[in-house]
């Protein structure tokens, strides 16, 4: 079987980690390192394990960096 995999932005995959065909990262979600993710991850959550279950939220003022960052930017140019 094969199927796209979705990686939004801000996500991080750790090491060793196995997504399985047709998954969806959404924006922010992280899966820790040899995690077996086999549903689909909803943003700005944290997960771990084999297979992979949420852990805990992850904060979102990441963000307010983004846009801050966008504009001191633009600014510049």
């Amino acid at each position: 079987m094969s199927a796209d995999v979705f990686i939004g932005k801000h996500v991080i995959i750790g090491n060793g980690s196995i997504i399985l065909p047709g998954i969806s990262l959404n924006d922010g979600s992280v899966i820790a390192a040899l995690s077996l993710v086999n549903k689909d991850c909803e943003p700005f959550k944290i997960y771990g394990g084999v297979p992979a279950k949420p852990l805990k939220e992850r904060k979102k003022n990441l963000l307010d960096l983004e846009v801050q960052f966008l504009e001191d930017k633009k600014n510049k140019t």
